[in-house]
């Protein structure tokens, strides 16, 4: 890629300072800034030169701070580090957040003498957008016009987080009487009140406004189009942005500048602003926005609600000790630090304490079709190392009647969107618990990205690191610790991160809408490239990351690892619905290594697998030693992921059934009861067999054994052989003939 040359030049002029602590932003006209306009882009031999004109920038002035934001085309995160020097010095990212840079000596040397400045050379930067760019300025000078400060900052923590509130000025904060109250959150159609008191379901009545109220403070207007709804602005609102700082003093203007800038937050962040219902018709078409739906505000505690007007800003404790907050409001980059008091800062400090961060419930709803149970919608606040930014947050849903009887089933699956999000539990039951997951990235498995993602950090110099594993690791140990589990009834369609979590999930289903076996020919799926980095980027356990987002290079690069029993179906096909939408071709790859790896699955492509089978498996006593079919004489061919190879429908494994209540899995034998189900058309095929999931059987490589086929009913041996356990210490007796009737399948150690 060809590296670009920029010169950024800062022009300076003397102006009279004065002793007040203002930041103040320079940039593009295009670019809301305090001084638009005094960024010129000026090509010439040496590259294109940015040069800033801070001629309002006093001359003797005291700097305290410069920070260079830049952009890149979409938001791209650069592959490759990007180098911007001042004279030989490379400028360095800021953190947490990175996506600015340190320029503080660059601007302190011009401020005291402006023929020093020499530019920042911009030597290199993958898709640099050169004419975003602006540079940010805190110093001693004149404050000019400043924007309307935040009022009534307060702070509550537990669990170690602190949650930092604040009143938003007055162009974020709605009538008194645009304020509604939800006595009760029903997905048929939500209970009003009048006022504050108690509620359904022992929480009080929820605070909120409506969606046409949200949609008028945005400036906002929506209309339908041929699929979706279309927003656009009718009125233009002021550029506001809030600025939280936490410091061990009380923060004042003395000494703001020395406190710990935590983040930038946007208006309206104390409301959950996409639980509006959007109405549609058919295949999401003629989508219109209900603007009655309540935009309710977040809870920072179990009926500890915000009030509308209120802004929300999550801290997670790195230490324990006495911390001060106070926001500050920025308008168009301009920020006022010289008007401080206990209006928007905190008078006394708050008791942290570093702890686990947990959920926060925010409402419990009815279901559309189910008064029982009822649903618990929290919300968490993730920060590393279940997440790579300080805080983002994320939603969870919970279904769990009082009848629910100890221990039972848990269902485990994921929100990956926010369309009529309040939907997101389906029918929930009475005899299980239901736990809905908010994915960290919509289509991408709970798994591993870049822990450089959403910043200018290069994606070659970051890690790829486990962040979605941990947070979902993390809500099952939750819930599970709310509720008492049966661990063998654990069941979710999460393929890839269930594979690595057999300790989890006895058992899998997926691909009723689809699933991704390779993220890599999946067309429906994540980028990659964006997600992850380069081919051959490295997880931080030292995994290809590419290859692990392949179900077929994950089970054969670790054959040795036991993964939970999948049943695996395509059930519109090749060539039809969401399958061949998301990309047909994945599948056979998945399941051919699934085969090769002698793991244990059924598939099932253009129709379901035989209901006689799927009746048996859900019968099963899971939690204990499976056999592993492969390389079946009964096995369809899905082909090599071309519509028109192999057979248009069929199933792999899927006549084949066990008997695992009379198994024996010890330390030298192995015991098991196979056949072909009565449906089946034919009386007997051939499989390979390999014992998984086993317990006390597990045995080492080069470990001889025999192995016997018997026929129960007239306890007739019908094969016999010798077999050596394999590097991995697998064993895998072939050729096995299994039949309609029952016959048990023996493995003791050869003596």
């Amino acid at each position: 890629m060809r590296r670009t040359s920029i010169i950024v030049a800062i022009c300076l002029t003397a102006h009279a300072a004065s002793a007040d602590l203002v930041r103040e932003r320079w940039g593009e006209k295009r670019t809301p800034c305090t001084h638009p306009n005094t960024l010129k882009i000026v090509h010439g031999k040496a590259g294109a030169r940015l040069v800033f004109d801070l001629s309002a920038l006093p001359k003797d002035t005291k700097v305290h701070h410069a920070s260079l934001y830049c952009f890149t085309d979409r938001d791209r995160q650069p592959n490759n580090p990007v180098r911007i020097l001042f004279g030989d010095k490379l400028l360095k990212l800021e953190a947490p957040w990175y996506r600015s840079f340190d320029a503080t000596e660059a601007v302190q040397s011009w401020a005291g003498n402006p023929a020093r400045n020499s530019g920042l050379l911009v030597e290199q930067f993958e898709g640099f957008s050169a004419d975003k760019t602006y540079l940010e300025v805190l110093y001693e000078g004149r404050a000019g016009k400043v924007p309307e400060q935040v009022r009534g900052v307060r702070a509550v923590h537990h669990d170690g987080q602190t949650f930092v509130i604040w009143g938003e000025v007055s162009a974020f904060r709605p009538k008194p009487e645009e304020t509604i109250w939800v006595t009760k959150f029903y997905e048929r159609g939500d209970t009003l009140a009048k006022g504050p008191g108690d509620g359904a379901y022992g929480m009080p009545n929820h605070p909120a406004i409506t969606l046409k109220t949200l949609r008028g403070i945005q400036g906002l207007g929506s209309k339908r189009i041929s699929r979706g709804v279309k927003l656009y602005r009718v009125r233009e609102i002021p550029p506001i942005t809030y600025r939280v700082y936490r410091h061990t003093e009380k923060i004042t203007a003395a000494n703001i500048h020395q406190a710990e800038r935590l983040a930038e937050v946007a208006p309206l962040s104390g409301l959950d602003t996409v639980v509006y219902k959007t109405h549609f018709r058919g295949e999401y078409t003629n989508q219109s926005e209900e603007l009655s739906s309540p935009i309710p505000t977040y809870c920072v505690d179990k009926g500890k609600h915000l009030t509308p007007g209120e802004g929300l800003y999550v801290h997670t404790a790195k230490d324990d000790g006495k911390s001060y907050y106070a926001v500050t409001t920025a308008l168009a980059g301009t920020e006022d630090l010289s008007h401080i008091s206990d209006a928007n800062s905190l008078a006394r400090p708050v008791a942290e304490k570093v702890g686990s961060p947990l959920p926060v419930l925010q409402w419990v709803q009815q279901d559309n079709y189910h008064k029982d149970p009822p649903e618990y919608w929290y919300r968490y606040w993730a920060a590393p190392p279940y997440c790579n930014a300080p805080s983002r947050s994320l939603r969870v849903g919970v279904a769990v009647s009082d009848k629910f009887k100890e221990p039972g089933p848990l269902v485990i699956g994921t929100i990956s969107g926010t369309f009529n999000v309040r939907g997101s539990i389906r029918l929930p039951r009475t005899n299980q618990v239901e736990i809905q997951i908010q994915r960290q990235l919509a289509w991408l498995p709970a798994l591993f990205y870049n822990e450089g993602m959403g910043t200018l950090r290069a994606m070659t110099k970051c890690k790829v690191d486990y962040f979605s594993e941990r947070y979902m690791l993390f809500m099952i140990d939750w819930i599970r610790g709310k509720h008492k589990i049966d661990p063998r009834r654990i069941t979710g369609g999460l393929l890839h991160f269930g594979l690595r979590h057999p300790e989890i999930f006895t058992r899998m289903q997926m691909g009723t809408y689809t699933a991704g076996y390779d993220l890599r020919w999946a067309p429906g799926g994540p980028s990659m490239p964006r997600v992850i980095g380069p081919r051959g980027m490295k997880t931080v356990r030292g995994e290809d990351a590419w290859k692990m987002y392949s179900v077929a290079e994950y089970v054969n690069a670790h054959p040795d690892r036991d993964i939970p029993f999948l049943a695996c179906i395509s059930a519109t096909g090749k060539d039809g619905g969401h399958t061949s939408e998301f990309g047909w071709q994945d599948d056979p790859r998945g399941w051919r290594g699934l085969l090769r790896a002698r793991q244990p699955f059924v598939a099932s492509w253009s129709d379901g697998p035989p209901g006689e089978m799927m009746r048996g498996l859900n019968q099963m006593r899971w939690g204990v030693t499976l056999p592993a079919f492969s390389n079946c004489s009964l096995d369809n061919n899905p082909g090599n992921g071309e519509e028109s190879d192999g057979d248009y429908y069929g199933c792999i494994n899927g006549w084949l059934l066990w008997g695992n209540k009379d198994s024996v899995d010890e330390r030298d034998r192995w015991e098991m009861t196979v056949y072909v189900i009565p449906s089946c058309p034919e009386n007997s095929c051939t499989v390979d067999i390999t014992p998984r999931r086993c317990q006390q059987f597990k045995p080492k490589p080069g470990d001889k054994f025999k192995w016997t086929n018997t026929a129960i009913k007239d306890n007739k041996e019908l094969q016999s052989g010798t077999v050596t356990a394999d590097r991995w210490g697998l064993v895998t007796m072939k050729g096995v003939t299994v039949r309609k009737g029952l016959s048990r399948v023996r493995l003791a150690a050869a003596p």
